[in-house]
């Protein structure tokens, strides 16, 4: 199960998408849910790749990569000179973790299958 979770989160998350879509009625908040899920599923499966093309545990560093976009986007959004409200600031936060770790899960998957094809 754990090459499949790695190897394929997108046909996972494509299962998690049309689940949701059964039950519940509006697309667009199904979408967003299943993009909300996604973060978990995807930061695993990156968390296991970097593992396997590094050799070492680098979770937290993740961790701490992933938990530097809320401060981030904080500041953005002073920057913007926008009221920073915690609410939208997190949920801002949470999706843009998708849209980082969904390319990072490609990138570190391709390094993956071109060092197995060296060695």
């Amino acid at each position: 199960m754990l090459v499949y979770i790695v190897s394929f989160p997108l046909v996972i998350w494509f299962m998690v998408y049309m689940i949701l879509r059964k039950i519940m009625p509006k697309s667009v908040n199904t979408f967003k849910l299943a993009c909300d899920a996604g973060v978990i599923l995807w930061f695993y499966a990156c968390a296991v790749l970097l593992e396997a093309i590094v050799g070492i545990d680098l979770i937290w560093l993740l961790l701490a990569v992933c938990a530097a976009i809320f401060p981030a986007n904080a500041i953005w959004q002073r920057i913007r000179h926008e009221d920073v409200v915690y609410s939208k600031m997190f949920v801002h936060g949470w999706r843009l973790l998708f849209l980082v770790l969904v390319p990072a899960h490609i990138v570190l998957f391709t390094i993956g299958i071109a060092r197995e094809m060296m060695y």
